[in-house]
Parts: C-alpha cells; sequence; structure tokens
C-alpha cells in the first residue's frame, strides 16, 4: 500500500462561523479539508473520499457529535477523531473517548491547538505538509 502524500480532514460542526475558521486556518496548509454542517452530510462525505482526521462538534441537531463519531469509526475505524465542544460535558467527553475519539478540544477554538493537533497527527502518519502558523 502507498503512502499517502496528503492528509484529508473533515470538520463537523453546524457552525458557519467554526467552519470559517478552519478553512481560514488550513488554506495554504496543503492538506485537503472538508467541511460539512452535521453528521448526516459527513456520512454521505464518507462515502465519497476517505479522511485521515475528523474535527467533530459534540452538539448538533441532526445527528450527535457521539453518534457521528460511532458512524463513522464504522465506515473507517482508521479515522482519528477530535471533538470539539463549546460545553464541559465530562460525561459526552467520556463517551466520546470509549467510542474512540483521539483528543477533545474546548470552543472557543484556539488557532495554535488545532495546528498542534493536526501536525502531531500528520507527522505521525508521515504526511508532509507546509502549514505555516498564522499571526494574528
Amino acid at each position: 500500500m502507498e503512502k499517502e502524500s496528503t492528509l484529508n480532514i473533515i470538520v463537523i460542526d453546524d457552525d458557519p462561523d467554526i467552519l470559517d475558521s478552519f478553512k481560514s486556518i488550513f488554506k495554504n496548509s496543503g492538506f485537503n479539508l472538508t467541511c460539512v454542517t452535521g453528521g448526516l452530510r459527513a456520512i454521505e462525505e464518507f462515502h465519497r473520499q476517505t479522511f485521515h482526521i475528523a474535527f467533530i462538534d459534540l452538539y448538533m441537531p441532526d445527528m450527535d457529535g457521539l453518534e457521528t463519531l460511532i458512524r463513522l469509526k464504522e465506515l473507517n475505524n482508521d479515522l482519528i477523531a477530535v471533538m470539539i465542544s463549546g460545553f464541559r460535558n465530562e460525561d459526552m467527553l467520556e463517551k466520546a473517548m470509549k467510542s474512540g475519539a483521539y483528543d477533545y478540544l474546548y470552543k472557543p477554538l484556539d488557532v495554535q491547538d488545532i495546528f498542534g493537533i493536526t501536525l502531531k497527527l500528520a507527522n505521525k502518519m508521515g504526511i508532509q505538509n507546509n502549514l505555516e502558523f498564522l499571526s494574528e
């Protein structure tokens, strides 16, 4: 099996501002980024392409992040999921971790936290990138 040369990332969140933030962060990264507004849309995308990393909001109207995580892991057990939430619900995050989540981030999201996790995972997978930190 040939080693992948780029990272495919999907962001699943019902907040358009969060999706726009991820688009800005990864604009010049060389990574492939797909943003969708909910779990059902994410499942549709998983039938079209393979993703390495998923950033999944815990609270979405069509399907919560925990159910989304479980369904996506059924489609791709190698998926690395990072849960994101504006609420500190330790019970829900614990369930997500037990269901296969790699890590979690709290909103408001910190650009350096997103970079840190993404670069760590890309390096772990041997995927090269040209991700540069944004200066704000």
